[in-house]
């Protein structure tokens, strides 16, 4: 077994899934609305500090370590449905694409709904707002069910389990013969 996430990343991470789902649920309810704003604002929190993490970490957390590249993603998925992607330790070129995007669509969810509550603070159209709030939730929910589609099946070509790397912080180390690649 090889140490991959730290305890940071792993707290972050599924402190960030009950905070979504959490804000999530209550979206539409006015009697639980405060339940929403606190979990908005824990995500929101989470995501601030996830991109610190990123920027000042070392290893696998750090964001050098698995870059923004479209085009290395579309042909690591390609490889992937033809049975033949490498294995790697860290993040693979897909689920960087699927964390970045996360990042960016998370805090344009927090901001809008931020401006929302705060009645359009510095921003004055409040159905432009709810509309941006409500369109970006429900395309990082899409995001969120691409992202737990490729863990499962990262997990199942590569036999993986990732959700328990998540919880544990370890992986499994290569076996000989086996493709891998570092993405650095």
């Amino acid at each position: 077994m090889q140490y991959v996430w730290d305890p940071f990343v792993r707290i972050f991470h599924w402190s960030l899934v009950i905070a979504f789902s959490v804000a999530f649920y209550t979206h539409a309810s006015e009697w639980e609305r405060v339940t929403h704003i606190r979990a908005g604002y824990t995500v929101g929190a989470l995501l601030v500090a996830r991109i610190v993490w990123g920027f000042t970490k070392t290893g696998y957390a750090c964001f050098r370590t698995f870059p923004w590249d479209p085009v290395k993603a579309i042909k690591h998925i390609i490889s992937e449905l033809h049975g033949n992607a490498k294995r790697y330790i860290g993040h693979n070129p897909a689920g960087s694409m699927a964390i970045y995007l996360m990042l960016v669509i998370g805090l344009v969810t927090v901001t809008s709904g931020w401006l929302v509550f705060n009645d359009g603070w510095l921003f004055d159209q409040p159905e432009l707002l709810q509309t941006i709030h409500l369109y970006a939730a429900w395309t990082w929910l899409g995001l969120i069910v691409l992202h737990v589609t490729g863990v499962v099946a990262e997990s199942i070509v590569h036999k993986d389990n990732l959700i328990r790397a998540m919880i544990t912080g370890c992986k499994r180390v290569t076996k000989k013969g086996e493709r891998q690649a570092t993405q650095l």
